[in-house]
């Protein structure tokens, strides 16, 4: 019975591993298509118009001290006390000009860079969830240890470009250090971190 289970195990394990997208290799995916304009260019413009508005008279707070430094530097209009800052359209729009139509995103591997912007497509996990699941221990608040086990699928996934986030919310870390501790490296201590 047990070589029987044993050999049945096998079997199954080398289907898994028989996936067509498990043999995939790590790569820019192109987008052939052009991109759908589901708005007429009045419907963009509008848009456009509005969010310039919003931007310029009611503003956008800005919690970091440094991004208000660097937003005063630039010539908008600060509010350090409140971290409020208004935008005007035409530092914004010289801003947005001076940004390049695509960029690479540079790995500590080169084979593995990621070209960002023009028909390139970089896929990511999902991020943010506050549960993990598994067939082992079905639905639970997630953990350090299902963080670290997240990051390492998605670092052992070739259709994955980046894995840059919080897959799953760490509950049994404090929310006031939990940004610091999902910058460790899986196999850390997060409490060696503080």
């Amino acid at each position: 019975m047990t070589r029987q289970r044993n050999s049945k195990r096998a079997e199954r394990r080398a289907e898994r591993l028989a996936l067509p997208l498990l043999q995939m290799e790590f790569g820019t995916v192109r987008n052939g298509q052009r991109p759908f304009d589901f708005l007429s260019p009045d419907q963009l413009q509008k848009i456009h118009d509005a969010s310039l508005h919003i931007l310029e008279n009611v503003g956008v707070d800005f919690l970091d001290d440094e991004v208000l430094a660097i937003w005063a530097n630039a010539g908008a209009k600060v509010d350090f006390a409140s971290k409020h800052v208004w935008i005007d359209r035409g530092l914004l729009l010289e801003a947005i000009a001076s940004a390049p139509p695509s960029f690479t995103w540079r790995a500590r591997n080169p084979a593995h860079n990621v070209q960002i912007g023009g028909n390139s497509i970089a896929f990511g996990p999902n991020g943010g969830m506050v549960y993990a699941q598994d067939l082992v221990n079905g639905r639970r608040p997630g953990t350090f240890n299902d963080y670290q086990n997240f990051v390492r699928l998605s670092q052992m996934a070739p259709q994955l470009h980046f894995a840059a986030w919080e897959q799953v919310a760490p509950q049994d870390i404090p929310v006031n250090t939990r940004h610091l501790c999902t910058g460790c490296w899986p196999g850390l201590n997060w409490q060696t971190r503080r």
